[in-house]
Order: C-alpha cells, then structure tokens, then sequence
C-alpha cells in the first residue's frame, strides 16, 4: 500500500461518498489520514440566482451541515473540495451567471432549482451540455413554452434525477416523467411536496414578456393549494410503473417533503395503492393493512439488492427496514422493495441505509418525511 501513488489516494478520495469517507478515514496510514482531511472539508455551494445577479451564497459542510456565509470563508475553500452545487434560479435570466458556476466548480455536480415557471433556451443548452447534471427540481409550474424546450433534456437523455412538485406534475410535465422511467439512465424521480408550491398566472405576460426585469414580472404568483388538492401523481406514476416493470426495473420513486408533514397526501397513495393491487387478486373482501402486504426483507434479500441495485447508496438519518411488497396485475408480477425515515426529531447524526437491522415500526410510515420505492 505505501507504494501506491498519493494522486490514487487523492482521486479515490475525490469521488467517495461522504458515508465512504467515513468508513475509510478509520483505516490507518497515509489513506486513512487523507480520507479524515477530505471527509472533514467537502462542502456543497448555494446560490440563488435572480435578475442576472448570484445572490445568498453558502457553503455547507457534509458531514456536519455548518453554513457558511462569510464570503472570506466561501473564497477560502478550495474549489477541489466543492462536491455539489445549487443553483436556485428565481426567474430566467440565469444564463450568464448558470454558466460561470459550472465553470468556477470543475469537480462539481449541479443541481437546478427551477423557482420559475419560464425557462430560456439557452439554459436549456447549458444544462444539456452539462455532463455532470444530477438532477433538476422543478418547483413551480412550467409554462407551455417552457415545457418544449425542457423537453429537450428529457428527449437527449441528460437527465439522470427528477424532482417535481405535484402541483407541477401533471399535464406535458407528467408525460415527461413518465418517459423519464423508460430511460436506461434515469435513476430516481422525486416527488417533493412542499406547502409554500406557488403557480404563475400568465394572464397578463403578454406584456412583461419581453422584460424580465419589469417589477411586475415578479407580482404574478400565487399561493393556491385548490390547483393540487387533487393530487393523484404518486398514484398515477405507480400505476404507470406496472405496465412497464422491465423498463423501470432498478428506477427508484421518491415521495419526500420540503416542511413538516407536507408529504402525507403522497404516503396515503402509496398505501392505498398497494393494497388495491392485492385486493384485486381477493374473491372475496377482506380488511386488510400494510402488515398483511408488506415483509421485512431479510439479510440475503438486502445484500442481493445492494449488489444489483446498489440500494445502500441511499441514506436516512434513522432507517427503517426494508420491505418488501410482491402481487400479480393481470399477468406481470410486481415487485418493489420500500424503505422510509423514521427520525421525527431533525437530528444531525451520520446517515445509514435501510437494511434488515432497520427500524421496524410500519405505523411510522404515514408520518415519514422521506419515503423510497425500488422498483425491481
């Protein structure tokens, strides 16, 4: 080992996880330390970007989430630390500024936050020409012309992760999704609820369109939760996945939330769900509950899907176990593995995968903030 090169030191450090870095920064020797200075150092970087101007920069530290605000400190940092980078575009006159970011952060992956309901082509080519684009948010609503130049990155196959708000899933924006799961590439799609969702009222762009720095380009949105009450999209994305089990197999499905207790609309569906699918296959009526149809996997099941789905490569604070949910549709057999968050508390510990030794409380479920579905 002490003849191995320190650059293959560095570049295995380089591309660990942080839950890899934990591990290998209790090995002794040169890897060992170097795994303890780069676990201790690699941030991700946040800005939001409106009007052509990078504001509210920070930079969070992985391991134990300290924000970072003082531009001295963000300067300090060297670029070969910054492993991600958000970037919350506030309206489409980010181009510019998109650009320079990918540029400053070489060894970064990107995520866009998308807090408007237009998009511009030329962000849409950067994001395209992007090889290290992990995964765009979408947050608001998007706008028809909007929606054909996104389809862009869905059509070239750019997109390996997807969040979208329900009350943005629907329409042109649910059949991309949907395409999305086809994909060979693509990896998760998330369903991020959070109650402050605000829509855009086009009714008076025709005006402003031409000027996106007009004041009241930035008046038009609104706080209208009757535009998703009727959510259905967890429901329609699993009903979707059952006509197309080979395509989606090794995909994963995401409900989450961005503020307490946003996501119970998306869990109950999944519940529900799954218990039609079983029931279906019943003579008769019978009650049944998320016991009935849900079993804890077992060591060999957990291991078999870390190898082939590397499952494990996704975290929660306090795990549970993992489930697993088999019924027939018709005749294709369906089957999914679920895992949830069981912490209530917002600690700040070192995450975990689910596994057999997981929490084992199903009633906890309904309360998660963070629920994933593998489909297999």
């Amino acid at each position: 080992m002490d003849e191995v090169p320190i650059a293959f030191y560095e570049h295995v450090c380089g591309i660990l996880s942080i839950e890899g870095l934990y591990g290998a920064k209790e090995l002794s020797g040169l890897y060992g330390q170097l795994a303890q200075h780069t676990y201790e150092h690699v941030v991700e970087y946040g800005c939001s970007v409106r009007r052509g101007i990078e504001e509210d920069r920070s930079l969070v530290y992985e391991w134990n989430r300290r924000r970072v605000v003082a531009p001295d400190e963000i300067e300090a940092v060297p670029k070969k630390f910054v492993r991600k980078v958000w970037i919350h575009l506030k309206d489409w006159t980010g181009k510019r500024v998109s650009r320079e970011l990918v540029q400053r952060f070489p060894h970064a992956i990107y995520e866009f936050v998308l807090d408007t309901s237009r998009v511009n082509k030329a962000w849409v080519d950067l994001a395209f020409s992007t090889n290290k684009l992990q995964r765009v948010w979408i947050d608001k609503m998007l706008e028809d012309s909007a929606l054909q130049r996104f389809y862009k990155l869905v059509t070239g196959k750019k997109l390996c992760r997807l969040a979208v708000h329900p009350g943005a899933c629907e329409g042109g924006m649910m059949e991309m999704s949907k395409l999305l799961l086809l994909q060979e590439q693509f990896e998760m799609l998330e369903i991020l609820y959070n109650e402050d969702f605000y829509y855009e009222d086009s009714s008076d762009q025709d005006s402003d369109d031409d000027d996106p720095f007009n004041e009241n380009s930035y008046d038009r949105y609104s706080n209208d939760k009757d535009l998703w009450r009727t959510d259905e999209s967890v429901s329609e994305i699993l009903e979707f996945w059952s006509k197309h089990t080979k395509q989606g197999e090794g995909k994963m499905l995401t409900v989450s939330e961005v503020s307490k207790r946003d996501c119970q609309k998306g869990i109950k569906q999944v519940e529900e769900i799954l218990l039609k699918w079983k029931l279906s296959l019943l003579r008769r009526p019978k009650h049944l509950t998320l016991q009935d149809v849900l079993k804890v996997c077992s060591k060999e099941e957990c291991d078999f899907i870390n190898k082939e789905y590397r499952h494990n490569h996704h975290t929660f604070t306090t795990p549970s176990c993992v489930y697993k949910y088999e019924t027939r549709k018709g005749n294709t057999k369906l089957r999914l593995y679920i895992s949830f968050e069981c912490d209530t508390n917002g600690a700040l510990t070192q995450r975990r995968p689910a596994s057999h030794e997981g929490h084992n409380d199903l009633e906890l479920m309904s309360r998660t903030s963070s629920l994933r579905i593998l489909f297999a």
